[in-house]
């Protein structure tokens, strides 16, 4: 049978405008690369006024072999340059990695925490912390001394639970409490981002000042 020949429906094209950063000169990073995309406005209609209109637009940022994105569909009357320059770092880290944390778990922080714990425990000052049980004699404190390097190779919260026993006596049955938001370190990534952020917020807003002069 004979096939029938449809004429393809046209394509939908829609346009956006891109600017294009490169910033150098940030103390302790390399060159980064911005790509600022506006996708025009939108309709969003508000009680005063039914007309009203916000516009939604792209960042872009790659630094080195790193790379994050963030879309905002309603910065009001303000181009994605301006909206960024505006706001917070925090939101805007948070925006370009949802979740992240200035600190992490750390196997090392907990053997630290673990010492500090026992130090304490045997010359029985635990009227100056939470510790829940009392006072260690000198043997036990050496074995403990002696097991809690287990602990350094621990990566994350949920493995905790394979050295429940040891983590008992050390800081009792509820030994989650302690360690919760104390076996932590700095998070390089958090930090690197922040400084990442500041720079091109720096940017922008240098840009602002160079268009209004």
């Amino acid at each position: 049978m004979p096939t029938e020949n449809k004429t393809p429906e046209a394509l939908k094209v829609e346009r956006s405008t891109v600017t294009k950063l490169v910033i150098t000169g940030a103390p302790r990073l390399d060159a980064i690369t911005v790509f600022l995309e506006d996708f025009g406005r939108r309709d969003c209609p508000i009680d005063s006024n039914p007309n009203y209109q916000t516009a939604q637009g792209k960042l872009t940022i790659n630094c080195w072999d790193n790379s994050w994105n963030a879309y905002w569909g309603g910065m009001g009357p303000r181009t994605v340059a301006e909206f960024v320059a505006d706001c917070g770092w925090d939101y805007v880290l948070n925006c370009l990695d949802r979740g992240i944390s200035p600190t992490v778990f750390s196997g090392d922080a907990l053997h630290t925490l673990a010492k500090k714990c026992i130090v304490q425990r045997r010359r029985q000052q635990t009227g100056r912390h939470d510790w829940e049980l009392g006072e260690l004699s000198k043997d036990e404190a050496r074995n403990l001394w002696h097991d809690i390097d287990s602990l350094r190779s621990i990566e994350s919260p949920n493995e905790c639970w394979h050295q429940s026993e040891l983590l008992t006596e050390l800081f009792g049955d509820e030994w989650h409490y302690p360690i919760d938001g104390k076996a932590v370190e700095e998070n390089q990534k958090f930090t690197y981002l922040r400084k990442v952020v500041d720079a091109v917020q720096q940017a922008l807003r240098q840009e602002q000042q160079y268009v209004v002069a």
